[in-house]
């Protein structure tokens, strides 16, 4: 009779700990997915995505931490990029040139995913994976990366577009480890094709 007890318990404590995880495990995947189809995009959205960035612009940003290699918090600068459309449009390239630092962009469409994928890497060593997705006809980027020493980059923004796509005011929320950052409040203006 005493061993058959911790049987029972230990087979108990199994199937409650088996319960536990596929009840908590499909919803925690079913969130995962549904959040994931809400930033899907088409074909045709990573055309129009790649009209609407492609070109060059001058901005007007303000730091929003300190960038190692580009400027500290707080300061305003004006900064240069330029998109341009490769592989017969498979592909969106970029480069940004704000203070003594510089970024390479790269965007594309992920066919299987369904999704926008937007990476910049930075001289400072950071690293931003943007999913791009369309909502409520604006430009939506779900951030994702890390800091030349490893910290986590995490956040949302918006790239706002207006005076028929000559003016872009990028605007969010990012994190630094957890740690909010000051807003987005980024302004381009296109200065040429």
């Amino acid at each position: 009779m005493k061993s058959w007890i911790p049987t029972v318990a230990l087979t108990t404590s199994y199937l409650l700990g088996l319960l536990f995880v596929t009840s908590t495990g499909s919803s925690a995947t079913a969130l995962a997915a549904d959040d994931n189809q809400k930033m899907q995009s088409s074909p045709e959205d990573f055309k129009e995505f790649c009209q609407a960035m492609k070109g060059r612009w001058i901005g007007e940003v303000i730091w929003i931490t300190d960038w190692p290699g580009f400027g500290k918090k707080g300061d305003k600068v004006t900064t240069y990029v330029e998109w341009t459309i490769g592989e017969g449009g498979k592909v969106l390239l970029g480069r940004f040139y704000g203070g003594p630092g510089s970024a390479t962009f790269m965007a594309h469409y992920d066919a299987r995913a369904r999704q926008i994928k937007d990476r910049w890497v930075s001289s400072g060593g950071n690293v931003w994976n943007h999913l791009v997705y369309k909502k409520d006809g604006e430009w939506h980027y779900h951030t994702t990366g890390s800091t030349g020493d490893g910290q986590e980059i995490t956040g949302s923004s918006i790239r706002h577009l207006s005076d028929d796509g000559k003016t872009q005011r990028w605007m969010g929320l990012w994190k630094i480890d957890g740690k909010a950052l000051d807003p987005l409040r980024d302004i381009y203006r296109r200065i040429g094709d």
